[in-house]
């Protein structure tokens, strides 16, 4: 693929933080709900005023980010399809029938709705590997699919008043950009042209040791959206080592339990994000472009550590919430990127004494 494809999807990773920061910014801000209708905004695409209505800007400024992420995404398909044997047809249809997904979740009818999505990423898989698409041409065809589904998945927060749409919508999203950082990432010349070479014990070590890192950053991750949907406007306890004074709070009422979870499920990761990083420098030592990925996982945890307690101390402050937030983003990406760098090598190389990639 051409590096201005390439280009553009950093551009998409652009935006994406800032969707994922305002996204975060509602949450913070206990707006998600300030807006009661969607697509529309109170019945209008944009109601007279809404930037100058805080609750609004942040609501409906969110959707309008989604929206450029959209078409972005949409952009990208495209281009890897019109690269790998377009088929005019074949886009035609998928883009009907993610309107017409959309439209059944808005009528409120999800059984079929939730039937459609099946069928549409079961074709997905099975043409993709029994086509032997192009890497890219499948990734992006993913990604569009998961843009409809997190458009559906923010209009069910706002049209069911559900938590456990907004926990979903919020953990899928973060799992949606560590997707557009593998198309950004697959379109490089990093991918193209890099050298990984390890012996088979350590490579087959450094997979699994990167795998585990980033289901446990993930695993975070959901704790911490539980939280913050379920706590929107105060934590169930405000210290730091005990939660509520007890060393392991009990398991109802929940919240504190939640919140215990999520502090030293943290502490835990912490640690193994660091000693995953000293590991990952000698792992990378043939790929000098990735060697930032080490070197940040190492020096992130005690600030992402620190913003938590801070979290806590502050009562959640908006900023100090709001960077906690981004921090964790940045863990998933980079224990993501590690990941998909070794892992890619291994999918795309024999398994040998030596493993060498182009990357």
């Amino acid at each position: 693929m051409s590096r201005a494809f390439h280009r553009y999807s950093l551009l998409t990773l652009a935006v994406g933080v800032v969707l994922i920061w305002w996204g975060a910014a509602v949450t913070t801000e206990d707006v998600g709900l300030a807006v009661p209708d969607w697509p529309l905004c109170f019945g209008k695409i944009n109601p007279e005023g809404w930037y100058r209505v805080p609750a609004l800007l942040l609501e409906h400024g969110h959707r309008w980010i989604a929206t450029i992420i959209g078409f972005l995404v949409l952009g990208q398909y495209f281009w890897a399809f019109a690269k790998h044997k377009p088929n005019l047809a074949e886009a035609a249809i998928i883009l009907i029938t993610g309107a017409g997904y959309l439209v059944l979740v808005y009528m409120g009818v999800l059984a079929a709705a939730a039937f459609i999505l099946f069928l549409a990423f079961s074709w997905l898989f099975m043409t993709w590997f029994g086509q032997k698409w192009h890497l890219l041409r499948g990734l992006t065809t993913f990604a569009l699919f998961l843009v409809i589904l997190q458009a559906s998945l923010g209009g069910l927060r706002v049209l069911k008043m559900s938590n456990v749409y907004g926990i979903v919508h919020g953990t899928l999203g973060q799992l949606f950009y560590c997707l557009l950082i593998l198309i950004a990432f697959a379109s490089s010349r990093t991918w193209e042209e890099g050298q990984l070479r390890l012996s088979a014990s350590t490579a087959r070590k450094a997979r699994w040791w990167s795998l585990t890192l980033f289901l446990v950053v993930f695993t975070q991750l959901v704790l911490g959206a539980t939280l913050r949907h379920t706590q929107r406007t105060h934590l169930a306890a405000s210290d730091i080592l005990t939660t509520q004074g007890h060393v392991i709070p009990p398991t109802v009422p929940a919240d504190a339990f939640v919140l215990f979870l999520h502090k030293y499920w943290g502490f835990g990761t912490a640690a193994l994000v660091i000693f995953v990083a000293i590991q990952a420098h000698r792992w990378l030592v043939t790929m000098p472009r990735l060697r930032f990925v080490p070197t940040l996982l190492l020096y992130l945890p005690p600030i992402q550590v620190s913003l938590g307690i801070f979290v806590i101390l502050t009562g959640k402050s908006f900023w100090i919430t709001n960077f906690h937030v981004l921090t964790g983003l940045t863990l998933l990406a980079l224990s993501f990127l590690l990941a998909a760098t070794l892992w890619g090598s291994y999918l795309r190389t024999p398994v040998s004494h030596t493993t060498a990639c182009t990357e």
